[in-house]
């Protein structure tokens, strides 16, 4: 997880990274990932400070505490969309935010590949 938070935060010129990271870890608490991607603007590399907000995308095994979720941290806004596997395996095709997330979405814990593998 660590390299590719690093990676993100210094593509979107994030000067302290362990920001990044306590505001992932306060956003996914209580949830048993497989995958967790970073979508919208970080993921592009567009990221605003005091502008833009950090997209997650989790994927859950089972039935998650929570579908959505919106923290503060210093760095902005984090919004949270958990999908279960099962979700998102009947509809990754056919949802806008899925196929973000698998077109340009930066896993930063689980492998995507896997995923994909559960779902077929």
């Amino acid at each position: 997880m660590l390299d590719r938070v690093y990676d993100v935060a210094r593509r979107n010129n994030i000067k302290d990274p362990s920001q990044l990271i306590q505001a992932i870890n306060k956003a996914i608490k209580g949830l048993n990932p497989i995958v967790v991607f970073i979508i919208g603007s970080m993921a592009r590399g567009k990221f605003v400070l005091g502008m833009s907000d950090i997209d997650l995308v989790v994927i859950v095994s089972g039935e998650p505490p929570f579908r959505a979720k919106v923290i503060g941290s210093p760095l902005g806004d984090v919004e949270v969309i958990v999908f279960t596997l099962s979700e998102f395996c009947s509809h990754y095709m056919d949802n806008n935010i899925m196929l973000e997330t698998l077109r340009i979405g930066i896993p930063i814990i689980g492998d995507p590949e896997e995923l994909m593998r559960l779902c077929r």
